[in-house]
């Protein structure tokens, strides 16, 4: 199924589910996704996307995979694979460690957690546990280096094959509360300042540096804006 971006993809999966849960006469199932993906909000599944990383990304799989996991939950997609009750609790139990303020690429979740249950668009990694309770979603972001060529008149673009994880999406009652930031989604979030106010993990020093330059910025707001720190985790 195409769409143009996050918004048309959700109006078109949104109309396909409710289709096939009135031909199949499920509407006590429909009701329960319509819950699920009101939960998103007023502007709809990519609403909370829109608001972490902006208004220019499609998002397109990221709602993909919101949808996925209602349509496999009804038995309309089929995955490759499902995580058994003793990987999941493995999975569960360390992802909030491994991957907040941490930086991790496409390849070390797979080495971490084995073959995805569904990949969408080769960025979103989807786990699903055999149970067909919720998943858990890894969502990669890839951003092409633009280099100038010497005596062509151009630039090329160098594709990131394996790209860093920006953030991981759990299973959770909100959003926000199952949302899980790597360094890089921090980043994109907040940008390299992000450490100020958003670390979750600084040492006593580090806490001292951010309060210090906090301060500087409450004085002098237009300083803080020129001069952006560099963050602390290396």
């Amino acid at each position: 199924m195409y769409a143009a971006d996050g918004r048309a993809y959700d109006v078109q999966a949104r109309t396909l589910l409710a289709d096939l849960c009135f031909l199949d006469e499920r509407e006590a199932d429909q009701d329960s996704v319509d819950q699920v993906i009101d939960g998103y909000g007023k502007f709809g599944v990519v609403g909370p996307f829109t608001a972490l990383f902006g208004s220019e990304g499609r998002y397109v799989e990221e709602v993909a995979s919101v949808f996925a996991e209602q349509f496999h939950r009804l038995g309309y997609l089929a995955v490759d694979r499902t995580l058994s009750k003793d990987a999941w609790s493995e999975l569960m139990a360390g992802v909030r460690e491994r991957f907040n303020e941490h930086d991790v690429r496409r390849s070390e979740v797979d080495a971490m957690y084995g073959t995805p249950s569904l990949i969408v668009g080769q960025r979103v990694l989807c786990y699903a546990p055999d149970d067909g309770s919720a998943w858990v979603f890894f969502d990669c972001f890839a951003e092409a280096v633009r280099r100038y060529e010497p005596a062509t008149g151009a630039y090329t673009f160098e594709p990131d094959h394996d790209p860093l994880v920006r953030c991981v999406r759990t299973p959770a009652k909100t959003f926000d509360a199952g949302l899980i930031l790597t360094v890089y989604g921090k980043v994109l979030r907040w940008g390299p300042g992000w450490w100020l106010r958003h670390a979750e993990r600084l040492s006593p020093e580090q806490k001292a540096v951010a309060a210090q330059l906090r301060e500087v910025e409450a004085e002098d707001p237009s300083t803080a804006l020129r001069a952006r720190p560099a963050e602390p985790f290396g």
